[in-house]
Order: structure tokens, then C-alpha cells, then sequence
């Protein structure tokens, strides 16, 4: 979906911008957003993934793309990894297959004629990292959240180091 690599967070929030999405209060509600403009399904799913290991899964099947996040993350930090998770969807990042995974993420039949392929936080390179962590930050910066203290404020930039 992204034609550019997004390699600051000025490039990442101008990226979000182009997206044009509706306000969203949760991660979820911009899982739901960006499968409408991707007409590919993004769901969702907790699991009690193994510690230590990876705190969110993206498994990218024929038909659609499932989010696995570490059940016992709560919170914001749940928040977060579904937004990093979705940022390496969107940034069409390439990941390793790990079957070994798979007895540990229930409800993830396999569908008819093609597998599963997962793709772990781990698998990929620092940039992709960084990307997916600008990108997460620059959708988090968005979140309508109510609940969020109006006195806290953090500068992405500074704290990610970017341009």
C-alpha cells in the first residue's frame, strides 16, 4: 500500500493524512477502517503467545490478514502493538514463515488451498522496525481516546530519533 519507504515521522504522519480515515477511538477501529479501503479483511485475535517471544503476530493468509496480540498485554500497550502490527501490513513488509507458531494460535484454520504465513515482529530487519514503530506512533498520535491524560505529551521525534 505504501509506495515510499516512510523514514521519519513527518513522512509517516503525511502518509496517515493521505489515508483520509474517520476519527477512531481504538486500534480496532482503524483495524476496521484501513480493511475497508484495503477490501481485505483485519482481524484481531488474542493468544497467549510464548514468553519470552514476540508481544504481536501478523499471520497474512489468501484472504485476509489476522493480528495476534500477546493476551496478557492490556491497555495502551495492546493499543501499540496492533498499531505496529497493522504498520507492517500497510507497509507491505516481508516476514519469514514460522510453523512452529501454530499450535499456539487457535482459530487460525488454515484456509482452503493456501496457508498461513506468519510473520513475527522478529523476522525483520532494524528499518522495518523503525518504519513500523513511526508509522504505530503516527496513528497513535490520532487516536481519539478520551481517556488519555491531557497533561502527558511526548515528542515522537525526539524520542524515535527521526528527521
Amino acid at each position: 500500500m505504501t509506495a515510499i519507504r516512510l523514514r521519519n515521522i513527518h513522512s509517516c504522519r503525511k502518509f496517515v493524512r493521505s489515508l483520509r480515515l474517520d476519527p477512531y477511538a481504538t486500534a480496532y477501529e482503524l483495524c476496521d477502517q484501513i480493511s475497508s479501503l484495503r477490501d481485505r479483511p483485519i482481524r484481531v485475535v488474542e493468544s497467549r503467545l510464548p514468553i519470552p517471544g514476540p508481544m504481536g503476530v501478523w499471520v497474512c493468509r489468501d484472504h485476509d490478514d489476522v493480528v495476534v496480540v500477546q493476551e496478557l498485554a492490556t491497555g495502551a500497550h495492546r493499543d501499540h502493538i496492533v498499531l505496529h502490527e497493522l504498520a507492517h501490513i500497510l507497509c507491505e513488509h516481508e516476514g519469514e514463515t514460522f510453523p512452529e507458531y501454530e499450535p499456539v494460535l487457535p482459530g487460525l484454520d488454515r484456509a482452503p488451498g493456501g496457508g498461513a504465513v506468519l510473520r513475527l515482529r522478529s523476522a525483520y530487519d532494524s528499518q522495518a522496525e523503525r518504519e513500523a514503530e513511526l508509522l504505530a506512533a503516527a496513528f497513535a498520535e490520532q487516536l481519539t481516546d478520551d481517556r488519555a491524560e491531557p497533561d502527558v505529551e511526548w515528542d515522537v521525534h525526539r524520542y524515535f530519533a527521526g528527521d
